[in-house]
C-alpha cells in the first residue's frame, strides 16, 4: 500500500502535544497541610512502575475508594461498580450525552442478544471465529446450537434495523447513540481495563446518503469526540491510525484516542470510523434513486468508560488518594459539622442551599461526632473530593463560625471567619475552579512530560525510558514495519506536520508525525 493520504490524517493542532495550563492566582489564603507533608502525585514519581505500582494496585486502590471491586466474580476483567463509582459514571453520562446530543445525535437502545444470524453478513469483512460469546439454554447446548450471540458491538444490530427502515434519502441521516456493553473472549487477566463484559461503552452510529455528507459528518463526529475528552479533562492524543496494522476491511479512515498512563503504557479510549459502504452493501441498507440500489455512508464511534479510569490514575497520589476535577466530582464540597446547634445547621443548610444554586454539588454532614467526621473526611480524601470544609461550632452565640477549608490537589488549608456562614458561597466557586487547574496542571504535566518529541538519534532511547516518542515519520507501511522491528514500541498514529522534518526511518523529508507507544 503507498503512503497514506494527507487528507484523512489529522492536521497538528492545539492538541497535538499535551500542555497544562498556567498556575491560577490563589483564591483563598492558603496555609501548608497539617504536618507539613506535601502531596506526591502517582504521575510525578520517576517511575511509578519500579515502585510497585501496576493495574493489580490500581485495582485495590479503586475498591478502596468505593468505586469500583474486581475480587469478587472470577471471570477476566468482571468488575462491581460500587456505589461511588456509579455515581462517577453518572457524571460521565452527563457529559458524553450532552456532547452527542449536542452534536445531533439522539438515544436508541438495542438487545444484547441477537441471532447469529445477525452477525453473519460481518465474516465477509472480518473473521469472527473464537472472538464471540455464545447464549443458549441447555437444549441448544445439547444439540449444538448457536442460537443468539452476545453482541461484540452494535453494528449487527443497528445496521439490521436500518436495513428494514431506510427506503430513501428522506430518511437520512440518521444519527443515533447507545450507552452499550460489549461481550467479547478475554481468556486470562484481570485487568479493570479487558473484561469480558465491557460496560459504560457510548456507542455513536451515522447513516448518510452519499459520500459527501458522510465526510462531513465523519468530521463532526471527530470534534464531538475530542470535545469529550477535553470535558473530562483527559490528555488524549488523538490520531489516524496506520491502515497496515488496524482492520482496513472495516473503515476506509480510523481515527483513535490514547491516553498515556503512569506505567508507560498508553490506553486506547476512544475510537472513530470512517466505514465507507463497506457495511451498507452487506446488511442492504440503501435506497432506490434513479433506477439504481444507492448504499449508505456510515460513520461509528466509541468512547468508553476508560476516559473515567484514565481520569482516575492520572489524579491518584502515590498513597491511591484520588483527586477528581469538580465537573466529574459527584460531591464537589464536602462539609461537616459538630455538635451543632439548630441556629448553626440551619446556617450550614443555607450555605448549602445558596451553593446548589450555584450549580455546587454539595454533602453535609451535620449530625456526628468527632470520630465520625474524622473518619468521613478520610473517605472523603480517598475518594477525591475537590473541597473539604470542617465547620468548628460556635463556642459563643456572639462568636463567628469557623471554617477550615481543605482542597484535594494539594491538601492546604484555609482557615475563614466569615460574618455569616452562607457568604463563604461567593467565595468557594472560585477555589474549586482552582481545584480544577490543579488537576489539570497535575494531569496534563505528566502527558507533557511523558510525550516526547525525538529525531532518528534520540526516538529509541525515548521508548526505552517507557515514554511516548512524537518523531517525524513517513507513513508507509515499510516505516510502521521499520519501527515495529525495533521491538521498543508501536506506531499508534499519525497527525499532519506542520512542517517537514526528516524522518526517523528513512531520513528524507516528510510531513507527517508518529506518535510511538512504548513496549510494556
Amino acid at each position: 500500500m503507498p503512503e497514506m493520504a494527507a487528507s484523512g490524517i489529522l492536521a497538528w493542532d492545539g492538541d497535538a502535544l499535551p500542555a497544562p495550563p498556567p498556575p491560577t492566582a490563589p483564591t483563598l489564603d492558603w496555609e501548608p497541610p497539617r504536618g507539613g507533608t506535601k502531596v506526591r502525585a502517582l504521575v510525578d514519581a520517576a517511575q511509578p512502575h519500579r515502585e510497585g505500582f501496576d493495574l493489580g494496585r490500581f485495582a485495590n486502590w479503586l475498591r478502596d475508594a468505593d468505586v469500583l471491586d474486581q475480587a469478587p466474580i472470577e471471570l477476566p476483567g468482571a468488575t462491581v461498580t460500587l456505589p461511588y463509582g456509579t455515581r462517577i459514571i453518572r457524571r460521565f453520562n452527563d457529559i458524553v450525552e450532552r456532547a452527542g446530543e449536542q452534536a445531533g445525535f439522539e438515544e436508541y437502545d438495542y438487545p444484547m442478544l441477537v441471532p447469529d444470524s445477525v452477525l453473519e453478513p460481518t465474516r465477509a469483512l472480518l473473521p469472527l471465529k473464537g472472538s464471540l460469546l455464545y447464549a443458549g439454554s441447555d437444549d441448544d447446548w445439547d444439540a449444538d446450537r448457536r442460537r443468539m450471540v452476545l453482541t461484540p458491538t452494535g453494528e449487527g444490530a443497528v445496521y439490521t434495523h436500518w436495513a428494514k427502515t431506510v427506503r430513501s434519502r428522506s430518511d437520512l441521516p440518521i444519527l443515533a447513540y447507545r450507552k452499550a456493553r460489549y461481550f467479547r473472549p478475554a481468556r486470562a487477566g484481570r485487568s479493570v481495563f479487558r473484561a469480558i463484559e465491557s460496560q459504560d461503552i457510548y456507542e455513536f452510529q451515522a447513516c448518510y446518503p452519499d459520500r459527501s455528507t458522510a465526510r462531513q459528518g465523519f468530521a463532526r463526529a471527530i470534534d464531538m469526540a475530542r470535545h469529550v475528552g477535553k470535558a473530562l479533562h483527559v490528555p488524549v492524543l488523538w490520531s489516524t491510525r496506520p491502515p497496515w496494522t488496524n482492520n482496513t476491511q472495516v473503515s476506509e479512515t480510523t481515527i483513535g484516542g490514547d491516553v498515556p498512563l503512569p506505567h508507560g503504557a498508553t490506553l486506547q479510549v476512544g475510537c472513530l470510523y470512517d466505514q465507507g459502504r463497506r457495511f451498507s452493501s452487506l446488511y442492504g441498507v440503501g435506497f432506490r434513486e434513479g433506477g439504481e440500489q444507492v448504499h449508505t455512508h456510515h460513520v461509528t464511534a466509541a468512547l468508553t468508560r476508560r476516559l473515567v479510569l484514565t481520569h482516575l490514575m492520572l489524579g491518584m497520589d502515590s498513597d491511591g488518594e484520588m483527586l477528581l476535577h469538580p465537573d466529574l466530582a459527584p460531591v464537589q464540597v464536602a462539609i461537616t459539622l459538630t455538635g451543632s446547634a439548630p441556629d448553626e445547621r440551619a446556617d450550614a443548610e443555607r450555605l448549602v442551599a445558596r451553593l446548589a444554586a450555584l450549580g455546587v454539588r454539595c454533602d453535609l454532614r451535620a449530625d456526628g461526632d468527632r470520630r465520625s467526621v474524622g473518619s468521613l473526611h478520610r473517605r472523603w480524601r480517598r475518594q477525591g473530593v475537590p473541597l473539604r470544609i470542617y465547620l468548628q461550632p460556635r463556642r459563643d452565640p456572639q462568636d463567628r463560625t469557623r471554617a477550615v477549608v481543605v482542597r484535594a490537589d494539594t491538601r492546604e488549608e484555609a482557615v475563614l471567619l466569615p460574618d455569616r456562614l452562607e457568604d463563604l458561597a461567593d467565595l468557594l466557586p472560585a477555589a474549586l475552579a482552582e481545584v480544577g487547574t490543579g488537576y489539570r496542571r497535575r494531569a496534563w504535566s505528566f502527558a507533557q512530560r511523558q510525550c516526547r518529541p525525538a529525531d532518528a538519534t534520540t526516538v529509541r532511547s525515548v521508548l526505552a525510558e517507557r515514554a511516548v516518542a512524537v518523531a517525524p515519520l513517513t507513513a508507509t507501511e515499510a516505516a510502521v514495519a521499520t519501527v515495529a522491528h525495533w521491538k521498543l514500541g508501536e506506531v499508534l498514529g499519525f497527525r499532519r506536520a506542520p512542517e517537514p522534518a526528516a524522518c526517523i526511518v528513512t531520513g528524507r523529508p516528510t510531513t507527517t508525525v508518529a506518535y510511538i507507544s512504548p513496549r510494556t
